[in-house]
């Protein structure tokens, strides 16, 4: 059986901190996924967008519309396969929202200290369709403490949380193919069938949220004056989305089904 390759999470630049653009989106895509879910912050344009335009080109890959969605208490939740953009937030209200839409609701980052749905409570699980056992931008106790969450009803899934393209695929959902797009993560998140999730290495004290992992190096030492901030940031923009084009994570399995 073919499996369809997916990434369940990842920023363009309509949101207000992703740097993916689509032609990046299109090169980073078309060499290790099939299917990939758009899920801005707090706006669906992009992905609505990226979509039209994948079509139109005929790409090689499909894009799901997405929308990671800012709740009153900070905290994050995802709506897949959205008509409209998500005007919610509260958790309870945006499930809801997520599922009169005919969408799957997941749980980014689940326990992330800062913005993660259940880091400092417990929340009803009716309606949620999974949660991200592994997100190369959390540390990792706390993808270690998603793991609570496996038997609980959602199915265990993995995100990259890519906010460049050279993020694409740190973390991709191998699914077996039982129709089209649509009928196949039906299936997948109502757990019926076997899947893996695979994902970047990751080692004991590992920070999480390494978007520029090159910047974190260089902070300490050096200070960009607020008026060249704008540039460095363009630069820094291009000099991660250029290592795309070459650079191919080695990854690991993170979670398995029988």
């Amino acid at each position: 059986m073919s499996q369809l390759r997916v990434e369940l999470h990842c920023h363009t630049v309509y949101s207000h901190d992703g740097h993916i653009e689509f032609d990046g989106l299109v090169r980073a895509a078309r060499r290790k996924l099939d299917v990939v879910c758009i899920t801005d912050h707090d706006t669906i344009e992009g992905a609505i967008e990226f979509q039209r335009r994948s079509r139109a080109r005929n790409a090689e890959f499909q894009i799901i519309i997405g929308e990671e969605r800012t709740l009153a208490d900070h905290s994050h939740v995802i709506g897949l396969f959205l008509q409209e953009p998500i005007v919610s937030d509260t958790f309870e209200e945006v499930v809801q929202e997520i599922r009169e839409q005919g969408g799957f609701c997941t749980l980014p980052h689940p326990f992330r200290h800062r913005d993660g749905a259940l880091r400092a409570r417990t929340r009803p699980m009716e309606g949620v369709s999974g949660f991200e056992i592994f997100n190369p931008k959390c540390t990792l106790e706390e993808n270690q403490n998603a793991r609570i969450l496996c038997g609980a009803g959602p199915v265990a899934v993995g995100g990259s949380d890519a906010h460049y393209e050279s993020d694409l695929g740190e973390c991709v959902n191998f699914i077996p193919q039982t129709g089209d797009v649509r009928q196949t993560l039906v299936h997948f998140f109502q757990g019926q069938g076997a899947y893996r999730v695979l994902g970047v290495p990751q080692k004991q004290g590992h920070g999480g949220r390494r978007y520029a992992p090159l910047y974190y190096r260089v902070k300490p030492y050096v200070s960009v004056p607020r008026r060249l901030v704008p540039a460095a940031g363009k630069l820094y923009r291009a000099y991660r989305n250029t290592i795309s084009r070459w650079r191919r994570p080695v990854l690991e399995t993170k979670y398995v089904t029988e």
